[in-house]
């Protein structure tokens, strides 16, 4: 009895062990025919018209819209210093007093050296004693009256010799006599007009006096004007910021001493890549943005400027960039301050484009020398030829090959992905 029921239960075992590997076969076969049936699982995107732009983030700086810069106008010492740090001042308010010993010096050097020119001046056009001219005028008489003489004898020995009472010698000596006469005439008023111009100016010296004359007095003028800026006052009413000087110190001409500007109204400057400045132009919105304790400021702004070259600005990777500068005029609402010199993030929105077909880039592909794209058609794989028109990073614009509604698989290169090839579809992220 035993050994019956041992028998019975070991064929028992050997059904059921037969039903599972069919159970196993039928199972795997029903796999392989849904597998065969449904295609590989692909995300797919149902195309709408939107909305596409050029998004991108670059850092500003905010500014004061106005915003001066005082410098020293000359060498000397602080002798005042009647601010400080973060003081707001009224416009002519009294700033810094410079010391102006020096310049008080050189103010009356060149005082005198101007009283000096004139009486070199003067010593240059002295002409000669008044005796020596009424001598020469007296020689110059002399002269003429010798020549009136000549000239007389000339005509009366002319008479003569056409009467033939005189020898053509003494028509020639009568002649010769009237030419030397006429000579020495000549010298004589040459001689008094030397004299006479010893002691006037010639142009030459005049332009060289003059020169010297106009050089010293604009010397005075500059020493003069250097003087009144001793006194620095304020241009504007405002706040005083980087105040680098202190008193009793020694400046320089040019030294920047501190700024000025006004609390109440701000630019945020920016600097974008030239290859992005197309799409913005003045007057278009952006969006600010600026971390404060764990909370985003985000205001609005408006571009109020765009430069008209590009400047060269260094990466954060170290890599040299044509970049230019962009100003905008952000929308601070009342009660929030802002400071000078604190960083935001500026948000452009270039070349937004409405009511257009995009996909992103990488559902993109060349297909016999074209963009194209997979669509499923009636639950199969078929290939798109495209034509593309703008795009940002991450999106491009489809104009050609593309419908409202028509499904785009999102990942081309999909495994089992073949033309008219089944596909299970989902939708994509």
């Amino acid at each position: 009895m035993i050994s019956l029921k041992e028998s019975g239960g070991s064929g028992m075992k050997k059904k059921f062990l037969l039903g599972g590997i069919l159970l196993a076969v039928a199972l795997l076969a029903m796999a392989g025919i849904y597998s065969l049936n449904s295609g590989p699982a692909v995300e797919v995107l149902e195309v709408q018209p939107g909305t596409i732009a050029n998004r991108f983030n670059e850092e500003g700086k905010l500014v004061p819209e106005v915003e001066y810069s005082l410098h020293a106008p000359f060498s000397g010492e602080i002798l005042e210093l009647a601010v400080k740090e973060g003081q707001n001042v009224q416009a002519g308010e009294l700033l810094a007093v410079i010391d102006t010993a020096e310049l008080e010096y050189q103010l009356e050097q060149s005082r005198a050296q101007l009283k000096a020119l004139q009486g070199e001046e003067g010593l240059a056009y002295q002409g000669p004693p008044e005796a020596q001219i009424k001598t020469q005028e007296l020689l110059v008489e002399q002269a003429r009256a010798d020549f009136d003489l000549a000239e007389k004898e000339l005509d009366r020995i002319k008479q003569l010799y056409e009467e033939g009472a005189v020898t053509v010698q003494e028509l020639e000596a009568a002649q010769n006599r009237l030419h030397s006469a006429r000579i020495m005439l000549q010298q004589q008023l040459e001689g008094l007009a030397l004299l006479e111009e010893t002691g006037g100016p010639t142009t030459e010296s005049r332009q060289y006096y003059e020169g010297r004359r106009e050089a010293i007095k604009a010397q005075i003028k500059s020493l003069e004007y250097q003087l009144d800026r001793s006194r620095i006052t304020a241009p504007i009413d405002g706040i005083i910021a980087n105040l680098a000087i202190k008193e009793g110190e020694l400046v320089t001409p040019g030294l920047k001493l501190m700024t000025l500007f006004r609390p109440d109204s701000y630019l945020v400057e920016t600097f974008v890549l030239a290859e992005q400045l197309e799409g913005i132009q003045e007057g278009m919105p952006v969006q600010l943005r600026q971390s404060r304790q764990g909370e985003d400021l985000i205001l609005s702004g408006k571009v109020t400027g765009i430069a008209p070259t590009a400047v060269e600005r260094v990466s954060a990777l170290g890599l040299e960039e044509q970049r230019i500068k962009i100003t905008v005029a952000p929308d601070l609402p009342p009660g929030r301050q802002l400071l000078p010199g604190t960083a935001l993030d500026v948000e452009f929105t270039a070349n937004e484009q409405e009511g257009v077909l995009a996909v992103p880039k990488t559902a993109l592909f060349t297909y016999q020398d074209s963009d194209a794209l997979w669509k499923v058609v009636d639950g199969k794989a078929q290939v798109q030829k495209v034509e593309t028109g703008f795009e940002n990073n991450t999106h491009v614009v489809i104009t050609r090959g593309l419908q409202p509604g028509d499904l785009v698989i999102l990942s081309p290169q999909r495994e089992g992905l073949k033309e008219g090839k089944k596909v299970s579809a989902t939708a994509g992220k």
